[in-house]
């Protein structure tokens, strides 16, 4: 019932979305975000606000005591709420690289019936709408791709390295925070901002290019039921 109402409305990436959201993750389920780590993240965020706020503060409002103080509990709440997280995910991280080619075929023999049955429902609307989806998420794809190297250049690929590389610019001027060179604060809160907004635009571009896979896969299989391809050249971007 579902899928024929589906059919009626159309193809949506919104449905599409939900059904992948409804796939359980299997193995991979492990590499997940906690609820914990999320809410340490967001005591991360304020522990970088209270300890930056003190710096700026003293340009205009001249050097105090209080400012010290402020500055170091940021900077401590940061290595705290911080230092779970990375020892959590290097943990988890080192399990699945020791037994990668056992959890490699779990993941994939769970996948394989899951993603057969979301092609399987694909396949089921016209080509015409495949054709048109799958042209607008190369589009966006293409897109996202380009703003990622304007924005970051190649920064994507060095990982985790530039937030490390910012808190150590912190960590070294522990004894007189307020006394950091202005050109070492900017580089290292813009270093964790970039980090953020390019691990964002990885997650957005990870994501269609699932849709895109999908969505090449469910053409092919149309195809060889019927034997018609429907190909429509790629929208003009505004």
């Amino acid at each position: 019932m579902k899928m024929n109402a589906d059919r009626r409305q159309g193809l949506s990436f919104a449905a599409l979305d939900q059904r992948l959201r409804d796939v359980p993750d299997g193995p991979a389920g492990a590499l997940n975000t906690p609820r914990w780590l999320k809410a340490l993240h967001i005591v991360t965020c304020v522990g970088m606000v209270l300890g930056l706020a003190p710096y700026f503060l003293a340009k205009w409002l001249g050097p105090a005591p209080w400012m010290v103080y402020a500055a170091k509990s940021g900077l401590v709440i940061v290595y705290a709420a911080a230092l779970p997280g990375i020892l959590r995910n290097c943990g988890v991280i080192g399990l699945q690289f020791w037994h990668w080619r056992k959890e490699q075929v779990r993941q994939l023999d769970h996948d394989r019936t899951y993603f057969d049955h979301m092609l399987d429902w694909l396949a089921e609307f016209p080509a015409a709408e495949l054709a048109k989806a799958e042209c607008v998420v190369r589009m966006h794809l293409g897109q996202l791709t380009a703003k990622i190297g304007f924005l970051a250049g190649g920064i994507e690929r060095l990982g985790i390295l530039p937030v490390l590389a910012s808190m150590f610019l912190f960590f070294r001027q522990w004894k007189d925070l307020l006394a950091m060179p202005a050109w070492q604060v900017i580089l290292g809160a813009s270093l964790v901002g970039l980090y953020v907004i390019v691990t964002l635009a990885t997650l957005m571009r990870i994501r269609l290019q699932l849709y895109q896979a999908l969505l090449l896969e469910a053409e092919k299989r149309k195809e060889a039921k019927t034997g018609v391809r429907v190909e429509f050249p790629p929208p003009q971007p505004t």
